[in-house]
């Protein structure tokens, strides 16, 4: 069904540089504002990395990890895999999507890919399949690169593909998760980065994101009483999850479906 706005509702204030709502089911814009603003996007960048692996592989594959991570200093948030470690592509998608890790994103990347340059190739790739034209990448873990960038509308669509994928929206709504290799020896634990889990309104997780340059970023989904999801989109803001949450809650008072 096509959402209608009701009549008298004003639009909401909002001090992100970037905002969208859009209906996951239509594809419809239900608020914007400077959508087409090519951005910095942070770890919002790992919605990507994680659709070239599920489009791809079987979540019980098993992954070894190559790389000593110890030695990389530019990684942001990290679990600490362990140089040669076996672990399963499912349990590090949680890895990547649930506490945002980049040492799991170079991983997955080199796995999927043999090179991270490769891997990012093939990033740019799939956004012009999706026809993301305000979208580039430069690494798969959403780090400050000139270069580097995409839109709260591109952001919107990328993430509507990703939700076609059962298994993504299962992994965007833990909490908190744990994993661990597969011979029990190495545990990795930890907590979703989205502090909107849980409240009352109904969100279903999806991605943060920060870097000095991208400012505080966010994407949720959330769903209306009537069964209806809505994608929000919170680009630089000074209160993501603030924001956030305003923009789901004024949509639920003002469209019916």
């Amino acid at each position: 069904m096509i959402p209608q706005k009701m009549e008298g509702s004003v639009a909401p204030i909002v001090s992100a540089r970037s905002a969208m709502l859009m209906d996951v089911d239509t594809g419809i814009v239900l608020y914007q504002k400077n959508p087409e603003e090519r951005m910095p996007m942070a770890s919002l960048t790992k919605i990507m990395t994680a659709i070239l692996i599920l489009d791809s592989h079987k979540l019980s594959e098993v992954v070894t990890v190559q790389d000593d991570f110890s030695e990389f200093k530019e990684l942001g948030v990290r679990i600490w895999l362990q140089q040669y470690e076996k672990i399963t592509v499912g349990d590090l998608l949680i890895g990547l999507l649930v506490p945002s890790a980049g040492d799991v994103a170079m991983a997955l990347a080199k796995y999927h890919s043999g090179s991270v340059e490769k891997f990012v190739e093939e990033m740019n790739a799939k956004a012009y399949e999706l026809r993301l034209s305000n979208t580039q990448f430069k690494n798969p873990i959403g780090l400050d690169e000139a270069g580097h960038y995409s839109t709260a509308y591109d952001l919107a669509m990328l993430t509507r593909y990703a939700l076609r994928n059962a298994d993504f929206r299962r992994i965007v709504q833990l909490p908190e998760a744990s994993i661990s290799s597969t011979n029990g020896k190495n545990t990795h634990s930890f907590k979703s980065t989205d502090e909107l889990l849980g409240g009352y309104l109904d969100i279903r997780g999806v991605k943060t994101g920060t870097t000095d340059e991208a400012g505080q970023s966010v994407i949720n989904l959330a769903r209306t009483k009537n069964g209806k999801d809505i994608l929000s989109v919170v680009l630089d803001s000074p209160s993501r999850f603030q924001e956030s949450k305003s923009l789901i809650d004024w949509s639920f008072r003002s469209f019916l479906w």
